[in-house]
């Protein structure tokens, strides 16, 4: 049972993630998916859209609306590269400049008020721990956990680290 209280508490911790996000950046005129990708776009400037699917873990039909969306709006620009002209590396322009210390401001002040009242010790360790099964889902084959078994609990299917 443990984990079904740290699945609630993850899910409204997203939740709530996701609303603030969404509040914070509609002044700029962007959603909060194009918000996600801005931001590690900031960190990562030359990176192909594919990686930034595969590095956010996102599906790479939704990247690409996202980044065109960003592209209209003058936020990114998509640069053909030269060695691979179907690799689009993305790169912030001086729009999207403008936005980062408001985004990264805020990002700091919403960690602050989800982290009020713990130590930097526990702070990491939570970090870190969120990290560790963060990358532990993503090596989860899931193909196989689709299927219910009707006989009960014995034949749950456990899915299977890579």
């Amino acid at each position: 049972m443990e984990f079904l209280t740290l699945a609630r508490n993850v899910g409204i911790l997203h939740r709530q993630t996701q609303a603030y996000i969404t509040a914070v950046s509609s002044p700029m005129g962007i959603s909060f998916s194009e918000c996600i990708l801005l931001m590690n776009i900031y960190g990562n400037e030359g990176i192909n859209q594919e990686k930034l699917s595969t590095l956010l873990f996102i599906d790479k039909a939704a990247t690409t609306r996202s980044i065109q969306s960003l592209e209209k709006k003058g936020v990114i620009r998509r640069v053909t590269g030269r060695e691979d002209k179907r690799a689009k590396k993305l790169f912030v322009t001086g729009k999207g400049r403008e936005y980062q210390a408001y985004i990264f401001k805020c990002l700091e002040a919403w960690e602050k008020v989800t982290t009020e009242g713990m130590d930097e010790a526990v702070k990491d360790q939570v970090f870190k721990g969120l990290q560790m099964m963060a990358e532990q889902s993503m090596r989860t084959d899931l193909s196989e956990c689709s299927e219910f078994k009707e006989e009960g609990h014995k034949d749950a299917i456990e899915p299977e680290v890579e």
